[in-house]
This record gives structure tokens, sequence and C-alpha cells, in this order.
């Protein structure tokens, strides 16, 4: 069995340029996850939509390291800003994976070094913190909070546990995160329409717009910054495959 770079994001959108350009032979599918196997830019891949949280991407890749023979195993995704001197559509590939706990403390709180150096690039903040949490960081405030907490420059909800995993498995990792909101942006919560497997149901955005009429414009400028961010994500990541082209 030929080994296969897996690529890992929580839902639909982050992986939609990826999964565009692939030429896909067949998919996996799960509970909570999917996974496309294939090619992208001519290297053998695993694309996984794992679900969002830290235990469905474990899951997922689990799953996928299982059935496939790995050589490296990349997260991809949207985070949160900490740092005020992000923008959105920037991107972050951190050196260190922090994990946050709701019930830890601070003795309590597990963290991972990563292998950015497999990235050849200046295009992305690099050297820096990635801090994964159990529930969004919606505030200003809460972002200042966890900045100054524990110095990182952005937060996600699912890379720690992958980064566990993948040490557990003696994988090399790396995350590459694009930004979608910025250090002073309150952010809506819309965890609550995102599906099990990852894909935004129309049928809660729908009703959560008619509901909270409110909410409208930031909803759509997320997902004007969320599009940003795929394209961002998906242009960054192509060099490398095409450097890994046998």
């Amino acid at each position: 069995m030929e080994p296969r770079i897996a690529i890992l994001g929580a839902i639909k959108d982050e992986i939609a340029g990826i999964k565009q350009e692939m030429q896909i032979t067949h998919t996996l599918r799960w509970q909570t996850g999917n996974a496309f196997v294939g090619e992208w830019q001519g290297v053998p891949v695993v694309l996984v939509r794992s679900g969002m949280g830290r235990e469905r991407a474990r899951r997922a890749l689990v799953e996928v390291a299982d059935k496939w023979d790995l050589k490296e195993v990349i997260s991809i995704g949207y985070a949160g800003a900490l740092d005020p001197s992000l923008e959105v559509g920037d991107l972050v590939v951190a050196d260190k994976i922090i994990e946050k706990n709701t019930s830890q403390t601070d003795q309590d709180v597990k963290s991972y070094s990563l292998n950015k150096e497999i990235f050849n690039t200046t295009a992305a903040v690099r050297g820096r913190i990635l801090l994964t949490v159990d529930s969004i960081a919606a505030t200003p405030q809460e972002k200042k909070r966890l900045r100054e907490q524990y110095s990182a420059v952005a937060v996600d909800m699912e890379t720690s546990a992958l980064a566990g995993e993948a040490e557990a498995r003696n994988l090399s990792f790396v995350s590459v995160r694009a930004i979608t909101d910025t250090a002073d942006q309150e952010l809506i919560d819309c965890t609550h329409l995102v599906e099990e497997d990852g894909d935004v149901s129309k049928l809660k955005a729908g009703w959560h717009v008619l509901t909270h009429l409110g909410d409208l414009k930031s909803m759509i400028e997320l997902r004007q910054h969320a599009r940003m961010a795929t394209a961002n994500l998906t242009e960054f990541l192509k060099p490398y495959f095409i450097s890994k082209q046998s």
C-alpha cells in the first residue's frame, strides 16, 4: 500500500478547496465524518472531514490511520486570532500546541511541539503557540484573557487531539490554521448549526436567521471570511504538495 498524507479539517468548508481539486477514487463514511481518498497535486492523500471538537478529530485520525499507511498528518482549518496583529485570512503554522480544558488547572495543561519546518515558506506566521480549547472563544475580552494567560496567537477546537494521536503513532504532524475572526471581533457561536459530520445544516441556519435577525450581518461577514481562509489554506499547501510529486 502506497503511503499517504492525511489532511484533516473539522467542517466541510475547511477542506472544500482541496476536495474540489482532488482526483477522488473512493469515499469512506462513518457516523461523524468522511474520508476522501485519491490524489491532490499528484500526491496520494486521504482528505478527512472529522466533525467539530477534539474527540471527533481524534476518532477521525484513528479511523484513517488504522486503514491506510500514513506518512504525514496535516491539520487544516479555521482559527480565531488572539494576537491583535493577525488579520482575517492570515495563516498560522504553529511550533507548539497547548490544550486547555475548562476543568483543567494550569498544572494539567497539555502541550505538543510540531514539525513546522516541513513548510519552507514565509507566507505564514510561524514559531508561535496555537491554543486548543473546548468551547468557542467568542468575545474580545475572552480572547485577550487567553492571549495573556497562554501567550498564544490563535485558538481552535481540534488541533491538540490530532497532535496527541499523531505523536502516539509516531507520525509527522503539522497544523496550518487560517484566521476567520480577529482578536477584537465579537464572534457568533454557530457550532449548533453544524451537524456531527461537519456539514452546516441549511435548515438550522435558516431557522437561526429567522429567529435572530440581528445576527444576519455577522453571519454573512463570517461566511466571507471563511471563503478567504479556505482559499488561502489551499494555495498555501499547493507548493508543498507539488514538491512531493514523485
